[in-house]
Order: structure tokens, then C-alpha cells, then sequence
């Protein structure tokens, strides 16, 4: 099922006809104006809210703008309403949303560096938009959650006393302001990046806090139906970002987070982490695609298809293309996964399960024709096959290796509340629908110099041979971590002789100061 599902999953790239419940479009200005990929919610009914922004960077000052749009199943329009925020600011940015009682939309981001919550109404009308802010600088919401008195739980970062910390504020209904706080480790700056309600009525809310880069990591708080803080759990570890959870039969939840062990090709991997309904924090698996260098701090997602099983998608920034790993319901994935190049119609993708077994993917994809990342959105049945082609790669996984803190504290916060909404118009620029297959598929190139690596016997025991080094001027050998092990230059031997070594996985890479070629090497001993 999960190759089957994972072929058909990346049809975004190319689709023919709409048929039934499926659509796919992207969404054109008619400006040449670019827009950020879209965030989406789906009502019970099956209904499609997307909300992105956009941004005119030809004009001083800049403009910003809001772009609003309801579809029904099939993906025809409902409603829409595109918005221009007040000049001068800063740009517009959405980061999440959330249906409210009455078909309404609660939308969270930043603008003009202030944390900002927008709320409108059934049929797309803008009933108010509201600055929070502690600094006026580097501050931002970035998930809500609606209560179940309908009071909303608002959560991201915010500045005070020159650190950044993760912060929740909670309002009323009618998004009046009722209190916020930072439950944070002292002496570490943080964020918190999303919400899941929990069924006992609390709330477990996740992010990210450093100290510096190899004393970062995640962390969950878990707060009681009162709003209580119960427990929290901070894994150290260097640059680990959540990204999504989803909670298993037991009560418990998998974590995906995104991990980014150093810039360049070998930049990280998704990592999938169990954590008990008590905060205990169990084994952990990070997952990489063989041959392919997968990109923490991009597009990643996970989610749960009708049937149990689940899919994760990891954009391959130093590659260009989107790795899609089938798992079992227990996390585990199967041993090969779903490759697809950057094209012309799509950039990074997230994948969202509906509840008939369909997928709503969303995302970006550049247009040709007026030269800008436009949003794509795409429902498509997954019995259909995939028509654009894709490879198979192979998938290797280890652990990360973590401490554990637990010393949280709660400090009140008091932010500065102002109302905008009056300064919000409406917006000139309106966007069409357009089919992504209408124009030809470019396939972008790889990063990479003269081809690949070849190293073999892989797995290894102590001594390699590496095929591949024309042209090349170092050879390095880096751990999972990307810390060097082992360096080789020209004129290179013609077999490697390993250094003692752990069991996992490593990497070869041969530079010659202009590009790059990589293989991973799995070490056995």
C-alpha cells in the first residue's frame, strides 16, 4: 500500500482532468506578484479554506496583502476576499489556521514584526486583525487553538529583555486579550511552533529553545484543562525543530521534528520521536533517503491516511525534490521511499490525509510566466497513478542522541495590544485559477559536479573503495552529526582504510572548491 500510495501522492506535479472530489490549481495574481505557499484548514463538510499572503517589492514602501479562499470538495469557489494591509510596514506572514464555531477562520502570523491575529468571518469578510506585541521586533504567532468555550489559545515566540521566548496568549471569543505567560527554561530563548488538544482537555503545546547551535532542541509542555502547566520535556540536541505530532492508540504521541546538522548538501534529516501521554520521551528514528541529502528547516509533514499507515514528506533542498516516506502505524518505515525532482509546476510540498482516504497537498510552485513562486493546491483520490515519474530510493535510519531537561517556569507576560483592522482595505490585486499541467515540465539541476560518488562494499567493515573522485581535490569522511572523521586528499589511495569507528551511518564527500559529490556509507563492524 505504501509505495502505492506514495506514487500517486506526488501527482500535484502533473495532473490531467479534475474527476469527482479531485482538484488541482494554482493560484496566479494579475501582477507579477509573488505569494507564499498557502496554510489551509478543512472544515467537517469537506470544505477548503486557504489563506496566503503576498508581497509587492517594486513599490517603497512595500506592500502587503492577504488572499482568502473557501473551495468545496471538488475545488470550485465559494468565497474569497483579497486584502491590502497599511503602509508603511513590515511584510505579512501566515504560519497557521484554524476553523472557527460559525465557518469562520482564525488566521495567525506576523506583520510589520509584531505577532498578529486575524479573524473573518463564513464568507471571507475580515472581522478583525490584531497586533500583540511585547518588543515590537522579531515577534510572531505561529499556531491557534479554539477552546472548547470557544476562547482561543494562541501560541509563538515574542521578545523581552533582549531574548526571545516562547509565548502563549489567550483571548476571549471575540479575540479580546485575556492573558499570556512563557512557560521556558531559564536561561534559554525559545519558540513554540504548534498545539495539540489532548483528551483529558489539556493542551500540549511544542518548540524549539537554544542556548547555542549545539545546545538547542525541542521541547513539550503540557498544560491541564485550567490551563495549568503539568509537565515539560526539553530534548537537547543540536538544531531539532517539531514540526507535527500525531497521537497513537495508546495515548501517547509520534513527534516529527526537522533536524539541520550543518548548511550545505548533508543538511539533515526528519526524525521521529515517541513520546508517552506523561512526557516520558521514548526511542527515537531519523530517516534519511539513500543518494539523496534531505533539508531540515523546509517543507516537512506528517500525517495519519484512513487506513493507519502514514506518510512523511521531507523537501530535499540541497537536491531540489520532495522524499516521501510510507510508514507502518507504529512509525516505522518501509524500506524504500518516494523520490521526485524539483520541476517547473511544484516546489516544496506538505501532504494533509483527508478523512474519505483523499489528499490535500499545498505548497508552491514557480510560474514561468511572471517569474514568481505562486501558491498550489491540489486534492487528489490516491487510486489514481502518479503520471510525471519518480525514483525509489532506498531508506536508512539511526538515532539521535539527546539530554533531557526539565526545569520549566512560568512568567507572566503583559503585551501591548493594538487594533488594525480599520486600516485594513480592500485589495486591488486578485488572483486566477490556473491548471499547473498547462505549461511544460523543467526539471531543475542537481548541485552536484561530473555525477556521484560510487563507494563500495557498502555496508563496511574497516577499508573502502570510492569511485567518482576525477576531478575532486578532498575526500571527507563526516559522522551522522557532520563532524569530520576522517580526510583524504590527492592523489587519493586507491582503497580507503576507515578509522575505528561506531556502527551508523557516515558520509563520503569530495569537494574541488567549485561543487560537490556525496554517497552515504553505512559502517558495520
Amino acid at each position: 500500500m505504501g509505495l502505492r500510495f506514495l506514487i500517486t501522492a506526488l501527482v500535484l506535479i502533473s495532473l490531467r482532468t479534475a474527476r469527482g472530489q479531485e482538484f488541482v490549481q494554482h493560484h496566479l495574481p494579475n501582477d507579477t506578484i509573488g505569494g507564499e505557499p498557502p496554510v489551509v484548514s478543512v472544515l467537517p463538510n469537506g470544505e477548503v479554506w486557504a489563506a496566503w499572503a503576498s508581497q509587492d517589492t517594486r513599490t517603497s514602501p512595500w506592500t502587503s496583502r492577504l488572499h482568502i479562499r473557501k473551495l468545496d470538495a471538488a475545488g470550485q469557489l465559494l468565497v474569497a476576499n483579497d486584502l491590502r494591509f497599511p503602509n508603511p510596514g513590515g511584510w505579512l506572514m501566515l504560519h497557521g489556521a484554524t476553523p472557527l464555531p460559525g465557518d469562520g477562520l482564525a488566521l495567525v502570523g506576523h506583520f510589520d514584526s509584531r505577532a498578529v491575529l486575524i479573524r473573518v468571518d463564513a464568507n471571507a469578510d475580515l472581522v478583525a486583525a490584531t497586533h500583540m506585541s511585547m518588543s515590537n521586533f522579531g515577534e510572531r504567532f505561529t499556531d491557534v487553538l479554539v477552546r472548547p468555550d470557544g476562547s482561543l489559545m494562541v501560541l509563538g515566540w515574542c521578545r523581552t529583555g533582549g531574548q526571545q521566548l516562547p509565548w502563549v496568549v489567550r483571548t476571549d471569543a471575540s479575540g479580546a486579550l485575556v492573558d499570556a505567560w512563557s512557560d521556558r527554561i531559564p536561561g534559554m530563548q525559545g519558540a513554540l511552533r504548534f498545539s495539540k488538544p489532548t483528551t483529558d482537555g489539556g493542551t500540549l503545546f511544542f518548540g524549539s529553545q537554544f542556548a547555542s547551535v549545539d545546545s538547542s532542541g525541542m521541547h513539550v509542555v503540557k498544560l491541564d484543562s485550567a490551563g495549568a502547566m503539568e509537565w515539560g520535556r526539553s530534548l537537547a540536541a543540536r538544531q531539532l525543530i517539531p514540526v507535527q505530532a500525531i497521537q497513537r492508540a495508546d495515548g501517547g504521541w509520534l513527534v516529527l521534528a526537522e533536524q539541520m546538522i550543518q548548511q550545505g548538501v548533508l543538511s539533515g534529516a526528519p526524525v521521529l520521536i515517541q513520546l508517552d501521554a506523561d512526557g516520558t520521551i521514548g526511542p527515537n528514528t531519523r530517516i534519511w533517503a539513500d543518494q539523496q541529502s534531505s533539508g531540515g528547516y523546509s517543507a516537512c509533514s506528517l500525517d495519519r491516511l484512513s487506513d493507519g499507515t502514514m506518510v512523511a514528506c521531507a523537501y530535499v533542498g540541497a537536491m531540489n525534490g520532495t522524499v516521501l516516506f510510507a510508514m507502518d502505524s507504529t512509525g516505522s518505515p518501509e524500506p524504500s521511499a518516494r523520490f521526485v525532482q524539483d520541476t517547473a509546476l511544484a516546489l516544496p510540498i506538505r501532504a494533509l490525509a483527508l478523512d474519505n482516504g483523499d489528499l490535500l497537498l499545498h505548497g508552491n510552485r514557480v510560474d514561468p510566466v511572471v517569474a514568481e513562486a505562486v501558491p498550489l493546491i491540489a486534492r487528489w483520490d490516491p487510486a489514481n497513478p502518479f503520471p510525471c515519474g519518480s525514483s525509489t530510493v532506498p531508506v536508512l535510519t539511526d538515532s539521535i542522541v539527546h539530554g533531557l531537561d526539565s526545569s520549566f517556569v512560568r512568567i507572566p507576560l503583559i503585551p501591548t495590544v493594538e487594533d488594525i483592522t480599520a486600516q485594513i482595505l480592500p485589495d486591488t490585486i486578485t488572483w486566477t485559477v490556473s491548471d499547473p499541467c498547462a505549461i511544460s515540465t523543467v526539471v531543475s539541476a542537481i548541485p552536484e559536479v561530473g555525477g556521484r560518488l560510487r563507494v563500495f562494499p557498502d555496508p563496511a567493515v574497516d577499508r573502502v573503495q570510492v569511485e567518482g573522485l576525477s576531478g575532486m581535490h578532498d575526500l571527507l569522511l563526516l559522522d551522522a552529526q557532520g563532524a569530520l572523521v576522517q580526510r583524504w586528499t590527492r592523489p587519493f589511495p586507491q582503497v580507503m582504510e576507515l578509522p575505528a569507528v561506531a556502527d551508523g551511518l557516515y558520509f563520503m564527500r569530495a569537494t574541488n572548491g567549485e561543487g560537490v559529490r556525496s554517497a552515504r556509507l553505512m559502517v558495520v563492524r
